[in-house]
């Protein structure tokens, strides 16, 4: 249970997920101990490890979030908005669909904005 705490607490700090910091932990360790002496640059090597981690966490999140808004029922279908607008449906359809198949109103106007200003384009 300490050891649960203390990962947490220590996850947060780097800015990471539990099971990355583990992930961090197993990959440094056995590059420390695959090394004879350790020495200040087998040390540093291990910021680049984490850094590593962190990269490939961002590039996840970078695809997640391909387009900007502040409207949380935009975010929440946001990819089914685009799938649809790429498939030929016009601001007024998608409206409609929202509505009759989510229960969800979202005007034209705001549609509009959105596709604009993210510069959504179809196939």
């Amino acid at each position: 249970m300490f050891a649960d705490n203390k990962l947490k607490t220590y996850a947060e700090l780097l800015g990471l997920e539990v099971h990355e910091l583990d992930s961090f932990m197993k990959r440094y360790k056995s590059y420390i101990l695959s090394k004879e002496k350790v020495t200040k640059n087998s040390l540093i090597n291990g910021l680049f490890i984490l850094e590593e981690i962190r990269s490939e966490k961002w590039a996840i999140e970078a695809n997640k979030v391909k387009y900007r808004t502040k409207n949380l029922v935009l975010i929440k279908y946001m990819n089914e908005i685009v799938e649809l607008y790429k498939n030929g449906l016009g601001t007024t359809k998608i409206s409609n669909h929202l509505k009759l198949n989510h229960k969800v109103n979202i005007s034209k106007s705001v549609l509009d904005r959105f596709i604009a200003t993210n510069k959504i384009q179809r196939d």
